[in-house]
């Protein structure tokens, strides 16, 4: 499971529509807001139907409901799959395996890049394949630490969409009647998370404790706070080190400021508990944002900001982006589509619902941050993010890591156990690959 699929996973089945297309306009133009997949020096336009496959998220599903937008401006037709995340992930892989090509633009994370680029060689090169027609892509307005997030031996294969940052949220009506400020170090977050802990009326802070993804992306960040690292300059595993103990020991000491059960919360649940106003401080994803402005579910609409994560270190990415199939019958097409997709205009659009835009151009523009001003942390955090592991073996790694981290949370095991047990499983998992 993915750290995107945090809100609205309730398709379970594929719900598959056309988008009846419109009157096509033959212009060439390349911009973001008119796109164009014409070759070079083309005068025809792209045409016919794509197929995009993609999993529900607030974000993803109001770029849906602007995609007879996109058919009204280019003639294309788009058949949207929206199914299940555990579902979509395995259809992309057996589309990239088989070389079908049923998937023409697909959701994509930078932890999926080595085993869809590395072992099935399924995806178009994104950023050659629009330079060979004369499309740019405009990944000049977007962080380079962004891009690189998904790029492969400097090559880009996907377009960012949802710029999934790991974000400290603080209750601002707290803090102020505490005379606490948000923490820029480490320190200061651990002593703010202790003095705002008043149970059960209000707890410090709360941790997605749940083994798996949850667990991994909360510790990563206070390994790299702590100063240590997963893997050395060779790419040998770090985890029995000092730092990464004591990146484990802060957790355990964040759990005794957290409601009870934090062992099993996932990113929902440490979202809710944020949102219903059980706890004064969490680090969140910024695609929960949504969650956060909903009225029907949050008691804080008006009470918090985002902040950086504390320090000047790394923090992980979660974010996702559209690919595109190299086995496509149809790329202009699916170019078209992802170029209009990720353009500025689209995501000015979808920042009022709360969705974290991947132009620096958005994030930074001073009228929407005025008006929405999470885009300003966003902004300030942006270029820290990064995929924590990319490696065919992403998930054998988390869930080897996550149960050691999660047997030191729920003290089964202590943080020193934990971390040369972890130490030893990442050995062996690497040595077999």
């Amino acid at each position: 499971m993915s750290p995107i699929t945090r809100l609205a996973r309730a398709s379970v089945a594929a719900v598959v529509f056309a988008l009846v297309a419109a009157a096509c306009s033959s212009g060439g133009d390349s911009s973001t807001s008119s796109p164009s997949a014409g070759a070079s020096g083309s005068a025809t336009a792209p045409s016919g139907e794509i197929t995009f496959l993609v999993s529900s998220t607030p974000t993803v599903d109001n770029l849906i409901k602007m995609i007879p937008d996109f058919t009204a401006q280019t003639g294309i037709t788009v058949n949207v799959a929206d199914i299940d995340y555990d579902a979509m992930t395995q259809k992309e892989t057996l589309d990239l395996r088989s070389k079908t090509g049923q998937y023409d633009v697909f959701w994509v994370e930078g932890t999926f890049l080595p085993r869809y680029v590395g072992q099935l060689n399924g995806l178009e090169p994104l950023q050659d394949y629009a330079s060979s027609q004369g499309i740019d892509l405009a990944t000049s307005d977007m962080s380079s630490t962004l891009v690189d997030n998904f790029s492969v031996d400097g090559k880009l294969y996907a377009m960012p969409f949802e710029n999934t940052l790991m974000m400290s949220a603080v209750r601002n009506d707290l803090y102020e009647q505490a005379n606490l400020t948000p923490a820029t170090t480490l320190p200061e977050y651990l002593s703010n998370v202790q003095a705002l802990n008043d149970p059960p009326t209000v707890y410090g802070t709360e941790i997605m404790g749940q083994q798996g993804e949850p667990i991994f992306y909360e510790w990563v960040n206070w390994l790299w706070g702590e100063g240590g690292d997963l893997f050395d300059t060779a790419g040998a595993p770090t985890l029995n080190t000092p730092e990464a103990i004591k990146a484990t020991e802060d957790l355990i000491t964040l759990s005794k400021s957290a409601p009870p059960g934090v062992a099993n919360y996932s990113w929902d649940q440490a979202a809710t508990s944020f949102a219903t106003g059980q706890v004064s401080t969490a680090v969140l994803f910024s695609d929960q944002t949504p969650g956060l402005l909903d009225p029907s579910n949050s008691k804080v609409i008006d009470k918090w900001s985002y902040v950086p994560f504390p320090g000047d270190k790394p923090t992980a990415f979660g974010g996702y982006a559209w690919a595109m199939n190299a086995s496509s019958q149809n790329k202009p097409a699916a170019l078209a589509f992802i170029q209009w997709a990720t353009s500025a205009e689209v995501s000015k659009q979808l920042v009022p619902d709360g969705s974290s835009p991947p132009q620096t151009s958005v994030q930074t523009d001073p009228a929407l941050q005025s008006k929405y001003p999470w885009l300003k942390a966003e902004a300030e955090a942006s270029s820290r993010a990064i995929v924590p592991i990319k490696n065919t073996a992403y998930f054998d790694l988390v869930d080897a890591l996550s149960t050691d981290l999660n047997a030191a949370l729920t003290g089964s095991m202590t943080p020193d156990e934990a971390m040369a047990d972890a130490q030893s499983k990442w050995e062996d998992i690497l040595a077999a690959q």
